[in-house]
């Protein structure tokens, strides 16, 4: 029914990703839970934080009405790059539903505004396959990466998606690594400058240094839901790359390149969502990637009753997540 629905009913597909996700928000809007705050956040979002952290139920409206517009920018993306129909809301619906799985991560953090800012690096990476050269767009991706780091400290290990999606598009020319390098160093020339006027430099850099950790943390403990929850979402994962890889040989270079891109984004979000393992909130930095994957899984099923149950598993677990979460 689903399938069919975002197949077919725009009408409907309107009407689903506003008033679903909108029920399982009822709760956070009845009673709004506490602004996330991690041992990870850089001084962007610290400043956000200490603005909004006392205004629960407004952090709340406005994380909603945020993923809403990720959700919507996410289907924008895809099908102007022939990722997915312009029929479909399919890849945001499906996003939407993964950041709405726990009850505590519905407010406003540092991973959603990682989100928003990968999001746009994403768009501007694509653009850059499209142009003859691309170098704006180049700069453009690396700059808002960088602003991913300076709101999410372990978001500097995506600079490799960077550089491996350069590999990707084979932009071997030496321009491409130096204009992405200046872009990354752009938003971090100001933040120096705004900390050597204020002679807070030493500061910050003590507090950026006591944040940084080469290993992340394993040792956590996590509840039964969690694990399930887990295990399903790679279970699926691990089904939508095989069904991903082997099925994008048959399409053109511009399907196929862009869709290594999310998937290497995939394995680079990972590295960076470890650092929270056991938040709440972990699943929101692989969203993007599986929003696709996922798509692509459901929808490329010859049979939909296939593709239906899927998504009834995928829908029921994340139902249930959020019950348990409350």
């Amino acid at each position: 029914m689903f399938i069919k629905t975002f197949k077919k009913n725009y009408t409907m597909q309107i009407i689903l990703i506003i008033l679903l996700p909108l029920i399982l928000w009822i709760p956070a809007f009845m009673s709004s839970p506490e602004v996330i705050k991690t041992n990870y956040d850089a001084p962007f979002y610290n400043l956000i934080y200490n603005a909004l952290s006392s205004s629960r139920l407004f952090c709340t409206i406005l994380a909603f009405f945020l993923v809403l517009a990720q959700g919507i920018l996410i289907n924008i993306i895809f099908s102007n790059n022939q990722l997915s129909s312009r029929n479909t809301l399919l890849p945001g619906f499906i996003y939407i539903l993964l950041l709405s799985a726990n009850y505590n991560s519905m407010t406003f953090s540092s991973v959603l505004i990682f989100n928003t800012f990968i999001i746009i690096g994403v768009y501007f990476l694509f653009k850059s396959f499209d142009r003859n050269e691309g170098l704006d767009e180049i700069y453009n991706a690396s700059l808002f990466i960088c602003l991913a780091f300076l709101t999410y400290i372990p978001s500097i290990i995506l600079i490799l998606w960077i550089f491996l999606s350069f590999l990707n598009y084979r932009f071997y020319k030496w321009r491409y690594w130096l204009i992405s390098f200046f872009g990354f160093l752009t938003p971090i020339i100001f933040i120096l400058a705004y900390y050597f006027l204020t002679s807070s430099l030493q500061a910050a850099y003590t507090t950026y240094l006591s944040k940084i950790e080469i290993l992340p943390n394993f040792f956590v403990t996590l509840q039964p839901i969690d694990i399930i929850f887990y295990i399903t979402i790679g279970i699926f994962t691990l089904g939508s790359l095989f069904n991903t890889i082997s099925s994008k040989g048959d399409c053109n270079i511009n399907y196929r390149k862009k869709t290594n891109v999310l998937i290497i984004l995939l394995f680079i979000s990972l590295l960076v969502s470890l650092y929270c393992i056991g938040k709440c909130f972990i699943i929101s930095f692989l969203a993007l990637p599986l929003s696709y994957l996922f798509f692509n899984f459901f929808t490329t099923k010859r049979k939909l009753i296939y593709s239906n149950i899927y998504f009834t598993i995928l829908l029921s677990l994340i139902i249930i997540k959020l019950i348990l979460s409350l």
